[in-house]
């Protein structure tokens, strides 16, 4: 279905060449097309964000819980910032609360060879004998690690080494002082460390 847009005239444009503005708008009208267009077109993202975060447990049922999200707040987008940003928040917001959920979480986080390596440089702790290790054997070393931490310290981990959040955006996502959400993250790389250490 081709769309008029309003204050553009004689301008119709179909759904997939619309901006994520535009198609924000005639979703809320009821327009099941541009839904549609929106959730294809970041379908991809939310998915590998929320596999980052859960660490590839119940995925799927995660990332229908973050449509079911962004249906209901749909409405709240104010377009201060681009539509992207809007739902990554949401999809982050949403997956981590989910992580809280899942109390016997026990699976590895998706991360490359380059996380790893930001990993290991994060902590000034780290051991001299770990960076000799081949990066293929020092990935898996740290996926085998990261599975032995406590699901929702891992998740401070991954939203700060992998995700890239500053501690004042995490601290303001679960809404805790930047000096918890600090001691958290201190706490998983520490953990990460020694479980490190035992496998090495």
């Amino acid at each position: 279905m081709n769309y008029r847009l309003l204050g553009k005239k004689d301008q119709i444009l179909k759904p997939e060449e619309m901006s994520d503005n535009e198609l924000v708008e005639l979703a809320l009208s009821g327009s099941r097309e541009a839904w549609r267009e929106l959730v294809k077109r970041y379908y991809r993202m939310i998915s590998v964000t929320v596999f980052r975060i859960t660490g590839g447990r119940e995925t799927d049922d995660v990332v229908q819980e973050v449509l079911i999200q962004l249906f209901k707040s749909l409405g709240s987008f104010r377009k201060e910032s681009s539509f992207s940003t809007f739902l990554y928040r949401l999809t982050l917001n949403t997956a981590c609360r989910e992580v809280k959920k899942m109390t016997n979480l026990s699976s590895m986080v998706a991360i490359g060879a380059d996380i790893v390596e930001k990993m290991i440089d994060s902590s000034a702790e780290v051991d001299d004998s770990f960076r000799i290790i081949e990066k293929e054997e020092m990935e898996k070393l740290v996926r085998m690690a990261l599975d032995k931490i406590p699901a929702d310290l891992r998740m401070y981990l991954v939203l700060s080494v992998v995700e890239g959040l500053t501690l004042k955006e995490i601290s303001e996502m679960f809404k805790a002082p930047v000096t918890t959400i600090a001691s958290r993250i201190n706490k998983a790389k520490a953990l990460l460390l020694k479980e490190m250490e035992k496998l090495k």
